[in-house]
């Protein structure tokens, strides 16, 4: 893939736990122009200082009948908040969380998604996805 200085989006897909922390990492990659986000981490650092969106949407695996509680979080401060209660206690049904939003990052800054409970009751497909882009860099 050939990537253009200005250029920074990607879009992973799946879950995967990074042991001893409620973070979580995304490690599929669908697309990664810039090479700005780490699947192995699960982090997107800032290479092109400017405005993003960024979204994130988590799945509840069936089976669980916990509810999960996540953050999208910029430099360590928690900014978009993913959670959804189950009410009915019923395991076998499936749900979905999404969040979004935009900020301004500066040069090094840091986005990622972690504060997870119950890791292991998001669901590892498609349907659970980290992605940003940049909307308009910096003059």
């Amino acid at each position: 893939m050939t990537s253009i200085a200005g250029n920074s989006v990607f879009y992973a897909w799946g879950v995967a736990t990074i042991n001893g922390t409620s973070n979580i990492k995304f490690p599929y990659l669908h697309y990664n122009g810039g090479n700005d986000y780490d699947a192995n981490t699960g982090v997107y650092t800032c290479r092109v200082p400017g405005t993003y969106w960024f979204s994130a949407s988590l799945g509840k695996d069936t089976g669980y009948n916990e509810s999960i509680n996540c953050f999208v979080y910029v430099n360590g401060n928690p900014k978009v908040w993913l959670v959804f209660v189950l009410n009915n206690n019923n395991n076998n049904s499936y749900y979905t969380v999404s969040g979004s939003g935009g900020f301004h990052l500066a040069k090094g800054d840091v986005v990622w998604v972690a504060g997870c409970n119950q890791q292991e009751n998001i669901d590892n497909n498609f349907n659970t996805h980290f992605s940003g882009v940049l909307i308009r860099p910096d003059a």
